[in-house]
């Protein structure tokens, strides 16, 4: 699997059809932002991934109830990071709230 940063997108260059567009929400300003970007890349798959407890900026900051319609809406996105995972507590929301043909990606992050 090849994971390219959304960043990489404002240059020209080709990437394979079957890579994956890593979106960090900590870089969207805004989600009509987010929403632009799966529009102009929808022939990718999608990895979103959503910082929570981010301290160094940028650290723009979604809420899930604010995500969800988003993830419901685009088909393209395949995978959703969620990071500071101490344990399987911290996921339930997400689980309960993902659709399911998002694969939920947990980051655990060291100290």
């Amino acid at each position: 699997m090849l994971i390219i940063s959304q960043n990489a997108t404002d240059y020209d260059l080709d990437f394979p059809k079957d890579a994956i567009l890593r979106i960090n929400l900590a870089w969207c300003n805004s989600l009509d932002e987010l929403e632009i970007i799966l529009k102009k890349n929808s022939d990718y798959g999608i990895f979103v991934d959503l910082p929570i407890g981010r301290l160094k900026p940028p650290n723009n900051r979604y809420t899930l109830n604010e995500i969800i319609p988003i993830l419901k809406n685009y088909n393209n996105i395949k995978y959703f990071a969620v990071s500071n995972v101490d344990d399987d507590v911290d996921l339930d929301d997400f689980v309960n709230s993902v659709p399911k043909n998002i694969t939920i990606v947990p980051k655990i992050e060291s100290p």
